[in-house]
């Protein structure tokens, strides 16, 4: 049985903790808070630039060469060179929200790895990167360290330049993205996007079509090709901001659960600790009276 002394210092240990994961849940807070506003800002803009390239893609007249688009009628590449872009968190203590994109990634490789003829795995966040580069069995890509910390436009527009270069010169075929998406603080949902080739949404371009309901100038082809030179880069830019709300969000719950899971413990050691206390002192109680009785006993022979 631990001691009273073990037992206070264990107390004052958890106490400590317990304020240190105080603090952290509430720079969280105030980080998710920025990251969700940012993040609500420019998922409007990002859909609905995603729909009017869609929109375009399907216009009948259009003949844009470009070789980020998929070319007519051809289906999702089987058997070719793909890039997968896991996107984590740079630091840990944010509860699973880097175990489940992990565990994505190692069942969709087990599930589709053999249709490939490669499969790269390319890495934005330390954590996934320092998971996957300790085992063996995989092509390892770019770790793109310099993106990571706070999210800017700049950094997303550099990576998705990067991405964009790399698959217009022939390396890889086809390019994945797998990330979180930031439902609300303790929901984050991993999610596996095809980036590149772009290809055309027959439904959403059914809905209303740029010729039937817009007059585009100076003219498709060329509104087009403004349109994709943006559209990775935002694309790209709310990726980064849904993992980073995704990330603070996760960790505001960790700490949390955290901060509690302390307190249950001290109450615990608390009562661990006045029970031991009280034993003592009984104990402490006893060994007086026997001594007083036994001092009576003696006096009285």
């Amino acid at each position: 049985m631990a001691s009273i002394k073990d037992l206070k210092t264990r107390i004052g240990s958890v106490k400590n903790t317990q304020q240190t994961t105080k603090a952290m849940k509430m720079v969280s807070a105030a980080k998710l808070r920025r990251a969700q506003d940012a993040l609500i800002s420019n998922r409007p803009y990002a859909k609905q630039l995603g729909v009017l390239v869609d929109h375009m893609l399907a216009t009948p007249r259009i003949s844009l060469d470009s070789a980020v688009l998929a070319k007519e009628g051809a289906t999702p590449i089987v058997g070719g060179r793909i890039l997968l872009l896991i996107v984590t968190s740079d630091r840990g203590l944010c509860a699973g929200f880097n175990a489940t994109i992990i565990k994505t990634a190692m069942k969709w490789l087990a599930e589709n790895g053999r249709k490939y003829e490669s499969v790269t795995f390319s890495f934005l966040g330390k954590r996934g990167y320092d998971f996957f580069r300790s085992r063996r069995g995989f092509i390892h890509g770019d770790y793109f360290e310099e993106y990571g910390g706070k999210v800017t436009f700049k950094k997303a527009n550099d990576l998705a330049k990067k991405l964009v270069d790399s698959f217009v010169a022939g390396e890889y075929e086809e390019v994945k993205i797998l990330y979180n998406v930031f439902q609300n603080a303790i929901s984050q949902i991993p999610t596996l996007e095809e980036f590149l080739p772009l290809r055309p949404k027959a439904a959403e371009a059914a809905e209303a079509s740029p010729d039937a309901n817009v007059i585009v100038k100076p003219d498709t082809t060329q509104v087009l090709a403004a349109l994709l030179s943006k559209h990775f880069a935002v694309q790209t830019f709310r990726v980064m901001l849904e993992s980073q709300a995704g990330e603070q969000g996760a960790r505001m719950s960790a700490m949390e659960n955290a901060t509690k899971n302390a307190g249950e413990m001290i109450r615990k050691l608390t009562l661990q600790y006045n029970k031991q206390r009280q034993a003592n002192i009984t104990k402490e109680l006893l060994e007086i009276i026997s001594g007083s009785e036994s001092s009576k006993s003696q006096a009285a022979s």
